[in-house]
C-alpha cells in the first residue's frame, strides 16, 4: 500500500498539484480555514449518505477559501473503519481543480462511529501537510473538525463558515 501512496504522490506532482514533498507555501493560515456554507453542508450530506462506510473527498478553492468539493469513492478493504480514495477519482478531481485554476486546500473523510479526531491510521496516511484534514463524526451528532497533520503532530484548525460572497456566516 505504501508504494501505491508514493505513486499517487508522484502523479499529483506530475499533474502540477502540490504534494507533501514540494515544499510549496501554504495558501491558508496554519490556524484557520474558510469554507463556504454550501460546501460544508455538502460534505456532511456525503458523510450521511455513505454511512456506515467512511466517505472521502478533496476540497479546493482559491485565496484560502474552500469553494468546491470533489467526492471520491472509498475503495478501502474495510470501508466502515478506513478510507482509501479511488485513484481514478483522485486523478480526475485533481485534473478538474487544475483546469479550474483552483488549489487543493483540504481532504475530508468521515468517522461514522467515532469522534472527529484523527486516528493513528489517519495520521499515518496524512501525506499532504499543506492541506487541512477535515473529519466528520456522525455520532452522537454530526460534527466537523479540521486539523493540520504533519509527521506525528496534530493541531486543530479553526473552521470559519462563509457565505458565497466570502462573508463569515458563523
Amino acid at each position: 500500500m505504501t508504494n501505491d501512496i508514493f505513486m499517487m504522490n508522484l502523479k499529483m506532482v506530475q499533474c502540477g498539484l502540490p504534494s507533501a514533498r514540494t515544499g510549496e507555501s501554504r495558501e491558508v493560515s496554519d490556524k484557520s480555514i474558510h469554507i463556504t456554507d454550501a460546501v460544508k453542508r455538502a460534505v456532511e450530506d456525503h458523510a450521511l449518505r455513505e454511512r456506515p462506510a467512511e466517505c472521502c473527498g478533496l476540497l479546493s478553492g482559491a485565496n484560502g477559501v474552500i469553494t468546491d468539493l470533489h467526492p471520491l469513492r472509498n475503495e478501502a478493504e474495510q470501508p466502515e473503519s478506513r478510507y482509501f480514495a479511488s485513484p481514478a477519482d483522485l486523478f480526475g478531481a485533481m485534473r478538474i481543480m487544475r483546469d479550474a485554476g483552483k488549489r487543493l486546500l483540504g481532504i475530508y473523510h468521515s468517522h461514522p462511529r467515532s469522534s472527529a479526531f484523527p486516528s493513528s491510521s489517519d495520521v499515518e496516511m496524512a501525506f499532504y501537510p499543506e492541506a487541512v484534514y477535515f473529519i466528520i463524526s456522525l455520532e452522537p451528532v454530526v460534527e466537523m473538525r479540521a486539523f493540520r497533520i504533519e509527521g506525528a503532530g496534530v493541531e486543530e484548525v479553526t473552521v470559519s463558515v462563509v457565505d458565497e460572497s466570502g462573508s463569515v456566516s458563523c
